[in-house]
């Protein structure tokens, strides 16, 4: 058998070489060095609770208007650019490692934020779209942060309502969309800090929803951690 001319390469590797999975260059990361160093941070200073860009209060208008379920939201990137790339790949072109690449990525995030929590609560996906898709992104995320922040993941939110896809809906329409989506079957998350994860934050009416589910429930604190945030509404 041919051995490699490149020392610690398979010969596989000459011929079928890896690729990054959002430019296709050849690498042996899942997502190149390049294309994380092109990925946009959330803007600072952010709102204390949601984690939207502020001017100059440390509560945005929308916090201090309505005051979201949970207490603290922030999100590892924006959603454009290479972020965005990855996670339409991983979602609709069902490339999982994908998903694991950035759930890692979300997880050493999560660890320098210092949050003490309980139990990490993906968000979930209804019966006909996780049949579908074949997989709940947010669980494969979940579970990669858990890794690293040595949390448990529990399932014990479940959707109970077959909602519209959110892209085209307004921010009043999402809240109508998913209002009474979520069930809690798991009775031993009571009383515990539980950080939501889910893959991006766009209004906030899901993982608010989520949230409010939960405190109804006897759940402490309820946090959220999303891989990305779009500002675009």
């Amino acid at each position: 058998m041919s051995k490699s001319v490149f020392p610690g390469m398979p010969f596989s590797e000459l011929i079928f070489p890896s690729r990054c999975l959002v430019c296709k260059r050849i690498s042996r990361e899942i997502i190149c060095s390049d294309c994380l160093s092109r990925v946009s941070p959330v803007p600072i200073p952010v709102c204390k609770i949601c984690g939207s860009p502020v001017e100059k209060s440390n509560i945005c208008f929308r916090c201090r208007q309505n005051p979201p379920y949970f207490s603290r939201a922030r999100s590892y990137a924006l959603y454009d650019g290479v972020i965005k790339i990855a996670i339409i790949r991983f979602k609709f072109e069902k490339k999982k490692r994908i998903g694991e690449f950035l759930g890692n990525l979300l997880g050493e995030f999560a660890l320098n934020l210092n949050w003490k929590m309980d139990v990490i609560v993906p968000i979930p996906l209804s019966d006909r779209r996780l049949k579908e898709r074949g997989f709940n992104q947010s669980e494969i995320l979940a579970l990669e942060v858990g890794k690293i922040l040595k949390l448990p993941v529990s399932s014990g939110l479940v959707r109970i309502k077959e909602t519209v896809p959110s892209i085209s809906l307004s921010p009043a329409e999402r809240i109508k969309n998913i209002n009474k989506a979520f069930l809690l079957s798991d009775r031993d998350l009571k009383g515990k800090r539980v950080l939501l994860v889910d893959d991006v934050y766009t209004t906030g009416a899901t993982v608010n929803e989520a949230g409010k589910t939960l405190l109804e429930r006897g759940i402490k604190e309820v946090r959220v951690l999303t891989l990305a945030r779009d500002l675009k509404i």
